[in-house]
């Protein structure tokens, strides 16, 4: 059982020469060895199919969080006016604290659901071109098919290997064919190197970010609290 993984095997899938690859096979085994990767497309659409409905899910999971947090932040925002007009500071500092919080929190929700996006349209791509793909290899088999039989009735079929010998060179096809449905290469990712930061100061750092975040938006509120008043 293969450990390849599906990004791999679809771009060894979709890279795949058919044409080239069923001119190469020479025994009398490649109808076989054909529909084996037939069943391989198969197996891999019906895979990328289940990631697309993943993909779809999760945006509309996202999609969903991102109205909820708006909604939380435009409440905020009531609360923390009505805490300004009653002089209350902490409470609307309180308020803008978790505003802020709420902001980061989609940010990283606007991001996720970006990223979806691409996975899903990536995939519905893929899924396109497997299926050509898919197609172009099964036309190449029955016209190989046609050609083999329309050539043993014309009495060209040759003598075929027989016994232990025809399995060699069918296992030989097959590694062959291998080969060169694997011409696709994966790129390596890049590795991250772990920082040497002090894991407190970062977290201090974060504080006072954040520190000087809400009070240059409590400042701006209350500027123009006040420039409505005068």
């Amino acid at each position: 059982m293969t450990t390849e993984g599906l990004g791999n095997r679809v771009k060894r899938l979709l890279t795949a020469n058919v044409h080239a690859l069923v001119s190469s096979l020479e025994s009398r085994t490649p109808r076989a060895v054909l529909e084996q990767y037939l069943r391989e497309f198969d197996e891999v659409i019906a895979q990328a199919r289940v990631g697309l409905g993943q993909h779809e899910a999760a945006k509309h999971q996202a999609a969903k969080a991102i109205a909820r947090l708006n909604n939380e932040i435009e409440r905020l925002d009531e609360q923390v006016t009505i805490a300004l007009n009653h002089g209350d500071d902490a409470a609307a500092r309180a308020g803008t604290e978790r505003q802020i919080d709420l902001e980061d929190q989609l940010g990283t929700l606007n991001a996720s659901l970006q990223e979806e996006v691409e996975k899903s349209v990536a995939t519905e791509t893929d899924l396109l071109g497997l299926r050509a793909k898919r197609d172009e290899m099964e036309q190449a088999l029955a016209g190989m098919v046609a050609a083999r039989a329309a050539a043993e009735r014309a009495g060209g079929s040759g003598n075929a290997p027989a016994g232990a010998g025809a399995g060699v060179r069918a296992e030989q096809l097959e590694q062959g064919f291998n080969r060169a449905m694997t011409a696709a290469t994966g790129v390596a990712g890049l590795g991250v190197g772990s920082s040497g930061a002090d894991a407190s100061l970062l977290k201090r750092l974060e504080t006072l970010h954040k520190e000087q975040r809400i009070n240059e938006r409590l400042e701006r509120l209350k500027a123009g609290r006040d420039g409505t008043r005068s």
